[in-house]
């Protein structure tokens, strides 16, 4: 008796918005696939459904309770430059290497393909900006005491700004390589900056006007889109624009996992002379001097070392004051361990091991140098937090204390020899 072995077959694509949808789904299973090689679902549903419970929380406070007193010295400039930022993003097109073979050939079955991408671009471009606005707005409304229309007005032209934006961006980026394509876009970028707040400040009190132009805008941004889609001999860069938005998110989750290979140059670009950084001639405090410049012109670690400081500022600055001083001093300790992380593979690397240290010089240096580089992270979190519960002069004199106090005590927490060291 013969078994019969059904194959499945996938439908077949007759239009090209079966394409575009196939395709859609394929990039999205992508990402989520991505995401799941680096987060434990069951273990992320403990922190977001907290963090969700948290952040409802504070979103209802912000509604029923008094602003803090820093939201006030926020200038509508700037909250106007975070509108834009964050409905603007990249341009993706759904075109493949593939297409080559077929595709290419049938330029209704490319047009359809590629309008559908610029249009689902935009569309989630401008989701993410109506998502902030959404957070935002007890700051717009009650702090800078913005009326329904003249958000939508905010809202209007900031979309048309950006969707002009996005597509002269992912224009340029096709047609020029190299710094030509770095320089171009990012000038692009600011113009679109510099563009929205020139209206905004010229159109302050007239919501109407704003809004009309932030209409015009996406009329242009149409007459954009079609012409785009007659742009002739760009297949080979719309794909490889393509796949660079499309493997964002696994490049830096490949970046987190194994790391970027180190450049290689000629001189460093922090300490050429290379001077030391302590006057005292000890031999701990030029280990030390050695692991803090090791650290600072290691770009990872300098990259990792401002997120830290930026990402930690909204943490103490919108929460009550009890979860404050709770976030001020978790921060510190965080802030302190991932310091010493770094300074204990500096201390037993082999080249390291080399040098004729006890282990108590090396937990005497690494003291030293994980409350030297502490001392940024701890001001600027420092400023935030005094900040924002004595919004003056006071609460900017109150950092430099604060900051000294966390800098010299929390490192002691960590000071431990190295195991590799002999005594």
């Amino acid at each position: 008796m013969k078994e019969i072995v059904e194959i499945r077959r996938k439908p077949r694509i007759l239009y090209p918005g079966q394409l575009f949808r196939r395709r859609v789904l394929s990039h999205w299973k992508h990402q989520i696939s991505v995401m799941k090689s680096v987060a434990d679902w069951t273990v992320m549903l403990y922190i977001i459904i907290p963090g969700l419970l948290l952040g409802g929380g504070l979103y209802m406070e912000l509604w029923t309770s008094p602003l803090p007193a820093w939201v006030e010295w926020i200038p509508q400039q700037a909250a106007a430059a975070a509108l834009l930022f964050m409905f603007s993003g990249n341009v993706l097109l759904f075109v493949e290497e593939g297409d080559m073979l077929f595709l290419r050939q049938q330029p209704r079955w490319m047009k359809g393909l590629m309008l559908r991408g610029m249009v689902y671009s935009i569309t989630a471009t401008t989701l993410k900006g109506l998502l902030f606005l959404l957070i935002a707005l007890p700051f717009l409304y009650r702090g800078f005491q913005l009326d329904a229309w003249t958000l939508i007005a905010w809202g209007l032209l900031a979309a048309g700004t950006a969707w002009c934006s996005n597509l002269m961006v992912q224009r340029i980026r096709v047609r020029f390589l190299g710094f030509k394509k770095w320089l171009f876009s990012n000038f692009m970028r600011w113009l679109s900056y510099a563009f929205y707040l020139t209206i905004f400040t010229l159109l302050p009190g007239m919501p109407a006007s704003a809004a009309v132009t932030g209409l015009l805008l996406m009329a242009v941004a149409v007459f954009l889109m079609r012409l785009r889609l007659s742009m002739q001999g760009s297949f080979t860069a719309d794909t490889r624009e393509d796949a660079r938005i499309r493997l964002w998110l696994t490049d830096k989750v490949l970046v987190q996992a194994v790391g970027k290979p180190p450049r290689i140059r000629s001189k460093a670009w922090l300490f050429r002379r290379s001077r030391r950084i302590y006057r005292s001639n000890a031999p701990e405090k030029r280990f030390a001097g050695a692991g803090v410049k090791a650290f600072l012109r290691n770009p990872e670690n300098l990259l990792l070392y401002v997120q830290f400081s930026v990402v930690a500022i909204p943490a103490v600055l919108f929460p009550p004051i009890v979860i404050k001083l709770i976030m001020y001093g978790a921060l510190m300790l965080l802030v302190s361990y991932l310091l010493r992380i770094k300074w204990t593979a500096f201390a037993e690397a082999e080249f390291s091991l080399v040098l004729p240290f006890s282990g108590t010089q090396q937990m005497s240096a690494g003291t030293l140098a994980v409350r030297t580089l502490m001392l940024i992270p701890a001001l600027i979190i420092s400023l935030a937090f005094s900040f924002s519960i004595w919004p003056s002069w006071i609460g900017l004199l109150s950092a430099v204390p604060l900051t000294l106090i966390s800098s010299f005590s929390v490192p002691i927490l960590f000071s431990l020899p190295s195991l590799k060291r002999k005594h």
